[in-house]
């Protein structure tokens, strides 16, 4: 009388599957042109490699980068 149940331990985890209610699915997209594709690269590798060379830069003239 008085005593709890004792409940078994287990040392290992186990998933639980829980049920998706809302599923999304995004509209499709149109497949762009090889040409659009490689230009598009081309301009963020640009402005990627731009902003390397300003922080460079800053660095060396010991200047904050960004600021006005």
């Amino acid at each position: 009388m008085g005593e709890k149940p004792t409940i078994p331990h287990s040392s290992t985890l186990v998933p639980v599957p829980v049920p998706a209610k809302h599923t999304y699915r995004h509209p499709p997209m149109p497949e762009l042109p090889w040409w659009t594709l490689c230009v598009r690269w081309l301009q963020y590798h640009t402005i990627q490699i731009r902003w390397d060379l300003e922080r460079w830069l800053a660095r060396r003239l010991h200047r904050r980068w960004g600021g006005k």
